[in-house]
């Protein structure tokens, strides 16, 4: 009896982690809709981003005991972004949870809008 509730539990475990991993990783993109992306003919990715001027932002933030936000500022001239998508993985959801939100990893892409 006591190896058919081991086994139960396991294959719960397992499960719950299946299902945590999945929906832990992500990536989500905001897009103008109106505007003209800065052009890099020499970008052949095979993505959304081929032929557009790609920023990448690939960071760590280390946040303070009195600190519960940051900012990441950057800069496009005056017409602003185009767009910006951020993206977080499993192994980014457990640092964060294992620093208990103190150490964040951050990830972002973002196109500029022509001049």
């Amino acid at each position: 009896m006591k190896k058919r509730h081991f086994n139960s539990v396991i294959k719960l475990l397992i499960l719950i982690i299946s299902l945590t991993s999945l929906s832990s990783c992500y990536s989500v993109r905001i897009i103008s809709r109106d505007g003209v992306p800065e052009p890099d003919y020499s970008n052949d990715s095979q993505d959304f981003y081929k032929n557009k001027k790609t920023t990448v932002i690939d960071t760590v933030i280390r946040l303070g005991v009195a600190e519960d936000s940051f900012s990441l500022i950057e800069k496009c001239d005056t017409k602003g972004f185009y767009s910006i998508e951020y993206r977080t993985t499993l192994g980014h959801v457990l640092l964060n949870g294992i620093t208990l939100g103190r150490v964040k990893k951050v990830k972002v892409k973002y196109v500029c809008i022509k001049q």
